[in-house]
């Protein structure tokens, strides 16, 4: 058997460390990363390979050669333009005559080859890929196999509505010279997206083995530093270049400890190292060749390459230095820093948490550093939330921070295109909108503003006029303590996916930016006749005439959006007597104010114009499935829509009336994205407000009835709602031993598990970002419904408990 190391890869989430060497000549205790790898296929006489190179092709040559030195073969093939991991692997078809297995010269493992290859040759596969459980599976691909490890789903990198199992494919694979077959020739081809989709639908033999040892693929900066300290407590069975002088301390060729340093294991140093008197090296420590650390200085946890200078008295707790970094007296230098090579940092100099210094920076004496020359890898991921970005308004989320948002999003759109903003009727957003507005501009982004309206707004005209996006920015929550949001739309009103989501915390970490020339740069339009244009087409949707005729008393409360116009004009328009209703008004205080002064409908307004609630002249609060239902009815009765699209948890009556109807519903995601895709449009009733409530009076009016009538008439079923709080890391593995609990029910696997069961159903619900489920379920009757999901609920709750 012959073995592929596949060495192409940049490391983008590594960097400071990649900058200058690409990711599998990264140092592990003295050898790169790939060497582990070329070691492992040794281990298990594999020693004819072939190795797949992109970036810094001859970092890899230089260094490894034929291979010789390690008593293996070398082979290299070399891709000009990037083939994706498919396509790099088919360079060397003719190399690969006989089975192979695939290893990647960026992770580290030790798994047993022998028993994956037996696996293999037993199950006649075509291609095997080794499995591992994670805590966090969302960056790989999640797989499923049945009772004979036969891979039945697999899906890469998904969300967590997505993931059905904490179940990952390693990037190890052995495969039989057939698959080549898959593979075009000089084209983008990926194994994870385009190859092993395809052996699933043909059922070509594509098997899972379920691998033990241990493996990570270092994908970031706090899993490179923890391979480390995993290789000196013996996690990972693999050779230290060293010899271990006293239980868990090694130390390489001629090194020099002075009388009265303490070190402290598990520690590693590097050959031609010096420790000086009173130099203390702790637990987790790692100091590459030649480097010296000065009196008095102190390390704990901390990675160090080669030639490095650690002047005295200096404290790192914590950091990773690559080569040639010098390190003056006294200074402190703390959690997840990264000096990246031939950096200086002055005498008394401060660098605080989580910061990233690029390659030949000076750090001047004494100063205190957390942005300048810094990229700070959490600044744009700890604020991003899917398609928004949320912090503490003005702590979190000030204006230079909206600066780089707006930045970064112009620089992913091409100079001269044009983007539609808006905000809520707040100072702080009007503030933090003109900050993002200037740096629209100097990328050269055209600018439509708005000024103060509603977000349903905003994404009318996005979808409607010639733009190629939109960004709404607003203040959220009841408290003073206000969260500032701002979100961002592509060219046809849809939140942003996931890519440009990931595009954005790119440029923001890497500082990429585009500045265009001063005389390119955008300019800048304020536009008030759109919302009145989005208002016009509203009131001229419906039958105005008979609305306005009827004369509704309708009592609004528009809680955090600070009192913008639209919807009192639009119910004005209407004919409706509007009644505003205190916005510290609870739900009894509201019931007493509608009973006391004889209002036939009260609606709640959600803080981005999007969302309602409502309430009957009875005082009674609408359910959400009531409201659902209601929606679905009335444009159905409209029937300007061929179809429309309800999320998967709406009841299944909702079929039943849209066949009465002729017409057919769409079940969805239950993300804005997905429902506005299914349905085609970014103006439906579920996230837009105003034609919610334009649309719900005008089937009111024209079934000549109350609102409380319409809802006795409702086909509403027993449904029955509940969150269950669960730690992040342990999602994923609810969701698998969820669905080994599930073998032989129907199960639907769309926006997290719907189990059907005798004529009612079970949806299990990940959160996309915080730590909990939500829990549906739908059966005859709402107790029904409550003990049913109740089941699942307890089946969560024991999962965590087992593994507390």
């Amino acid at each position: 058997m012959k073995g592929v190391i596949m060495a192409g890869g940049k490391g983008t989430r590594l960097r400071p460390l990649t900058c200058n060497v690409p990711k599998p000549m990264v140092p592990l205790i003295e050898k790169p990363v790939m060497q582990y790898s070329i070691e492992l296929l040794k281990k298990y006489g594999i020693t004819d390979i072939a190795v797949t190179v992109q970036y810094l092709p001859d970092k890899i040559r230089d260094y490894f050669g034929d291979g010789s030195e390690l008593g293996v073969n070398l082979t290299y093939f070399e891709e000009t333009t990037p083939l994706g991991t498919a396509g790099s692997v088919k360079q060397a078809e003719e190399f690969l005559d006989e089975p192979f297995i695939v290893v990647s010269g960026d992770a580290l493992t030790d798994f047993n080859l022998e028993d994956g290859i037996n696996f293999h040759n037993e199950k006649n596969s075509v291609t095997t890929i080794f499995m591992k459980q994670v805590e966090c599976p969302l960056e790989f691909g999640v797989i499923m196999t049945d009772e004979e490890n036969r891979i039945i789903r697999f899906l890469e990198k998904p969300s967590w509505s997505e993931v059905f199992s904490d179940t990952v494919n390693t990037g190890i694979y052995i495969m039989d010279p057939s698959i080549f077959s898959y593979i075009p020739s000089d084209t983008v081809c990926d194994f994870s997206k385009d190859v092993f989709p395809r052996l699933l639908e043909e059922e070509a033999g594509l098997f899972g083995y379920a691998a033990n040892g241990y493996w990570s693929d270092i994908g970031n900066l706090k899993q490179y530093r923890q391979a480390h300290s995993d290789l000196l407590n013996g996690e990972v069975k693999a050779e230290i270049s060293a010899t271990e002088i006293e239980p868990t301390i090694w130390v390489g060729d001629n090194v020099i400890v002075e009388h009265g340093t303490k070190l402290e294991g598990p520690v590693a140093i590097g050959s031609n190292s010096i420790i000086r008197q009173g130099a203390y090296v702790g637990p987790h420590s790692i100091l590459g060749a030649g480097t010296t650390v000065a009196h008095g200085a102190s390390l704990k946890r901390s990675v160090v390459w080669a030639g490095n200078y650690i002047g005295e008295n200096s404290e790192l707790r914590g950091v990773t230095l690559c080569t040639g970094v010098t390190v003056g007296a006294k200074t402190s230098l703390f959690e997840d820093v990264v000096i990246g090579d031939h950096s200086t940092v002055g005498e008394g100099a401060i660098i605080q948490p989580d910061a990233k210094v690029w390659p030949y920076k000076r750090i001047e004496p004494f100063q205190t550093v957390q942005q300048a020359l810094v990229w700070n890898e959490n600044s744009a991921k700890s604020l991003m939330r899917g398609h928004k970005a949320e912090g503490i308004a003005n702590i979190e989320l000030t204006p230079e921070v909206g600066t780089k948002l707006g930045a970064a999003y112009g620089s992913m759109l091409n100079q001269g295109e044009r983007v539609i903003l808006a905000s809520d009727g707040y100072a702080f957003s009007n503030l933090m909108k003109l900050s993002i507005i200037q740096s629209l501009q100097a990328a050269g982004i055209h600018i439509i503003e708005l000024g103060e309206t509603m977000l349903p707004v905003l994404r009318y005209s996005v979808e409607t006029e010639d733009v190629q996006g939109g960004i709404y920015i607003r203040l959220s929550g009841r408290g003073e303590e206000k969260q500032m949001v701002i979100e961002f739309f592509d060219d046809k009103g849809l939140p942003i996916d996931s890519s440009k989501q990931r595009e954005i915390e790119q440029i923001i970490l890497f500082q990429s930016y585009r500045r265009v020339a001063f005389n390119y740069i955008g300019h800048l339009e304020t536009n008030t006749v759109l919302e009145k244009s989005y208002e016009k087409q509203l009131v001229q949707s419906v039958n105005y005439h008979n609305i306005i005729d009827k004369k509704w008393k309708i009592a609004l409360q528009d809680e955090g959006i600070n009192q913008l116009s639209l919807l009192p004009s639009l119910l004005k328009n209407l004919g409706c007597e509007v009644y505003h209703l205190p916005q510290n008004y609870d739900i009894e205080s509201t019931k007493n104010y509608v009973l006391s002064q004889n209002i036939d409908f009260a609606i709640l307004l959600g803080e981005s114009g999007e969302f309602i609630s409502m309430m009957t002249a009875e005082g009674k609060l609408l359910t959400e499935e009531e409201q659902l239902t209601l929606f679905i009815l009335a444009q159905l009765e409209k029937g300007t829509k061929s179809s429309l699209a309800i999320p998967l948890y709406g009841g299944t009556a909702l079929e039943e009336i849209a066949a009465s109807y002729d017409k057919v519903v769409v079940r969805t995601k239950s993300s804005a994205r997905a429902m506005m895709e299914s349905e085609g449009t970014v103006q439906m009733m579920h996230y837009d407000a105003p034609y919610a409530i334009a649309h719900v009076l005008e089937y009111i009016t024209e079934q000549n009835t109350s609102l409380e009538t319409v809802l006795t008439k409702l086909p509403i079923q027993g449904i029955y709602k509940e969150e269950v709080q669960c730690k992040t890391e342990q999602k994923g593995l609810v969701m698998r031993k969820l669905m080994e609990s599930l073998k032989g029910k129907e199960v639907e696997l769309v926006d997290g598990m719907k189990v059907y069961q005798e004529g009612s159903w079970t949806f299990i619900v990940p959160d996309q970002e915080d730590g909990r489920f939500t829990v549906y379920a739908q059966s005859k009757d709402s107790e029904h419904a409550k003990q049913l999901a109740g089941e699942y609920i307890e089946q969560i709750n024991d999962i965590k408990q087992q593994t507390s």
